[in-house]
Formats: structure tokens, C-alpha cells, sequence
């Protein structure tokens, strides 16, 4: 249940500020977010990634049929990928992989000031 709420909040937040943002911006953003909600470093990192390789795949497929632009297709086809969806696939790829190890980033960052187990000595 808790990994469902990361998520939607990843999810939330990339398609609210993306939109004004750049990717590194974003990238400190999504760090933020991990330290904040803490938790395991797996849940902070799938959750945070596919809610950006989701929330990639979704935008880039709907400015593509939105627009009706043929701009998709011929960038896939100078990168020599060939077809549109390819595109859109390694675009959610890189968003996977961006948000995920940005989030945990954040999320180790904050398990440096955590102290979960006593030393021997302190007790």
C-alpha cells in the first residue's frame, strides 16, 4: 500500500513540475522526494521509477498523437531506431532509470543521519 502511495506522489510531482523543470532540476527534485518519504531503498527506487518511466511514456505518447507531429518519427529514424514507439520506449527507459537512482540517491542520503541499531557500548 505504501509503494502504491510513492508512486502516485512520483507520478504526481513529475507530471505538476516537469512541465517548468529541467531533467537535472527534476533529478534533485525526485532526491528530495526520496529523502523525504524515506523507507526501504528497493520501495524509494521501483516506486520513483516507474512513476517517471510511466509518467515519460505517457507524456511523450500523448504529445505524439496530440500534435500529430512527425517531428517523433523522423528523430527516431536519425537515431536510427526507426519507428516512433522505439523512441518513446528508450525515453521511458531513461526515465526509469533517471528517477529511480535519483530517488535513492535522496533515499541513502537520508539513511547516512539515521542510527537504527544501538553500538555495543551504548548500552
Amino acid at each position: 500500500m505504501r509503494f502504491l502511495l510513492y508512486l502516485l506522489v512520483y507520478v504526481m510531482v513529475t507530471v505538476l513540475m516537469g512541465p517548468w523543470l529541467t531533467y537535472w532540476m527534476m533529478m534533485l527534485v525526485w532526491a528530495v522526494l526520496g529523502a523525504a518519504l524515506g523507507g526501504r531503498g528497493t520501495h524509494v527506487f521501483f516506486a520513483a521509477a516507474l512513476g517517471v518511466g510511466l509518467t515519460w511514456l505517457a507524456q511523450s505518447y500523448w504529445i505524439t498523437v496530440d500534435t500529430g507531429s512527425h517531428l517523433p518519427r523522423q528523430v527516431a529514424e536519425i537515431m536510427g531506431m526507426g519507428k516512433e514507439e522505439l523512441l518513446m520506449l528508450v525515453t521511458a527507459l531513461l526515465g526509469f532509470l533517471i528517477g529511480g537512482f535519483s530517488a535513492l540517491t535522496g533515499n541513502r542520503f537520508r539513511k547516512l543521519f539515521e542510527r537504527n541499531t544501538p553500538y555495543y557500548f551504548d548500552r
